[in-house]
């Protein structure tokens, strides 16, 4: 007769398996969620009548695992995390994308009206410092990254 551990029976054996192949799918991207209704439409990369439209993202992996802040024309303007973007309607004309206090990293652009931009937001760490390093991208990249990363 085979002798069961007396603290470890079957259900909780399941439940512990469960909850492994849960955490595996998730650690593996199995779990996906929803995207929202603003998602979807940003995903259609349409252009907005008399302005630009920016798609700024953070590529996975980054030289750098925290969150980079980033300001837009001198204002707070959001966080990147790695996979992640925003899609920001923009009136036509010059506008500063920069890192966000210690950061010194800034990128400046001039933006025609229906036009679409892409623009990767990197962050390095150096000498203990998060530094933003800001990129345009072709279209055909840009594109692809949005729809593998979640909206911000």
């Amino acid at each position: 007769m085979p002798v069961l551990n007396a603290g470890l029976n079957m259900s909780s054996m399941f439940r512990r398996l469960a909850t492994v192949v849960v955490l595996a799918c998730g650690i593996a991207g199995c779990i996906t969620r929803e995207p929202s209704p603003q998602e979807v439409a940003a995903r259609r990369f349409e252009p907005v009548a008399g302005k630009a439209v920016v798609y700024l993202f953070r590529d996975r992996p980054d030289l750098t695992d925290n969150a980079v802040t980033f300001t837009l024309d001198g204002a707070h303007s959001g966080t990147l995390y790695r996979g992640t973007y925003y899609r920001l309607e923009l009136a036509p004309g010059r506008h500063r994308f920069a890192g966000y206090a210690a950061d010194i990293g800034n990128f400046e652009i001039t933006l025609e009206a229906g036009g679409i931009y892409f623009i990767r937001h990197s962050a390095i760490r150096l000498r203990g410092i998060d530094h933003s390093l800001f990129q345009p991208v072709p279209a055909e990249y840009g594109r692809a990254a949005v729809l593998r990363y979640e909206m911000n």
